[in-house]
């Protein structure tokens, strides 16, 4: 039976480099991934956290096209999550309660920062509705 819950919850690890080392993306209530824990991990892993949150939708979408409208979703909302996740840790955002990401915890050793937070799914499904909506991946008109 499918899981009800609309509530995410996202695990960011971040290399003392300030590159994505992993990153966990399950539902609050069961635990099971959203689609897969770590979808996109082998496409994102290494990059810096300012490269991570320069990444467009149409840029992941050409990595590795597919006509799977299901799998599209699912890798936007995790590309979507990530990002929302390192705009808390950076402060582009509060990471507070009514935004895309609240933030559960924040630990730092000398090697690792590892977020812990909640994904607003609303806000993270309309942002993927804006791409869908044209086809150009970004939420923009496709050029010409």
């Amino acid at each position: 039976m499918p899981c009800n819950s609309v509530v995410e919850l996202i695990q960011v690890v971040i290399d003392d480099r300030d590159r994505l080392k992993d990153y966990q993306f399950v539902k609050k209530s069961c635990g099971q991934g959203v689609g897969n824990n770590s979808l996109l991990i082998d496409i994102l892993r290494g990059m810096s956290v300012d490269e991570l949150l320069e990444v467009d939708a149409e840029s992941l979408l050409a990595v590795d096209r597919t006509d799977d409208e299901v799998l599209e979703f699912l890798r936007l909302k995790h590309l979507f999550a990530v990002q929302a996740t390192l705009e808390v840790l950076t402060g582009r955002l509060t990471g507070g309660k009514g935004q895309s990401c609240a933030v559960a915890d924040v630990a730092y050793d000398g090697d690792e920062t590892i977020m812990n937070a909640e994904i607003d799914v609303d806000v993270i499904t309309e942002q993927i509705a804006a791409c869908a909506g044209c086809k150009g991946g970004c939420g923009q008109p496709i050029k010409t």
